[in-house]
């Protein structure tokens, strides 16, 4: 049986030999993109957590290394996309803005928190992931191990509920102020 084959059944061996013979071209892949250590070695093992996690859709019709290295790319770009939503975030916050600005978004940040503690710890946890962390859907579904159609539907569910209270609490305020 092929290697490919072998790692799709589960065979942990076949995993442990194409882990033992690919690691250092995939560190050194990630070493070369980002020139950190400690990031290269983060990279490369989510690299391969992600190929054993989808190891059934491995294709035996192409090379495995060359699956790894689209695995590989594919996780860098998401690392760089991460890092360029952080600086984005670090950039809106450092620079200065005015004191009203800055009350009106702690006022906001602090509504948006109180409506979504009245979300299903599911959703929560998925829009958390969304707006705090900047996940992606798919990075979303990766990380809580649900497909990516769940992930939707829990945001256009959580989304049509954080408008139902917030409608509710914007009728509260209504009254209380008249």
């Amino acid at each position: 049986m092929n290697n490919i084959l072998l790692i799709k059944k589960g065979d942990e061996n076949a995993f442990v030999e194409m882990y033992h013979r690919l690691n250092a071209r995939v560190f050194n892949f990630f070493l070369k993109k980002t020139r950190q250590p400690e990031v290269a070695k983060d990279l490369t093992q989510q690299c391969f957590i992600r190929i054993y996690h989808y190891r059934e859709s491995l294709s035996e019709q192409h090379p495995l290394e060359k699956q790894v290295y689209i695995i590989a790319k594919s996780i860098f770009i998401n690392h760089l996309r991460q890092e360029n939503r952080r600086k984005v975030r670090e950039t809106n916050y450092s620079g200065e803005q005015a004191d009203y600005e800055s009350d009106n978004r702690f006022e906001i940040n602090d509504y948006l928190n109180k409506i979504t503690l009245t979300l299903s710890p599911v959703r929560k946890k998925i829009i958390l992931l969304k707006v705090h962390k900047g996940l992606s859907n798919k990075e979303i579904a990766e990380e809580l191990s649900i497909s990516v159609k769940t992930v939707e539907n829990h945001i256009t569910k959580a989304h049509h509920h954080m408008r139902v209270v917030s409608a509710e609490l914007m009728i509260i305020m209504v009254i209380l102020l008249c």
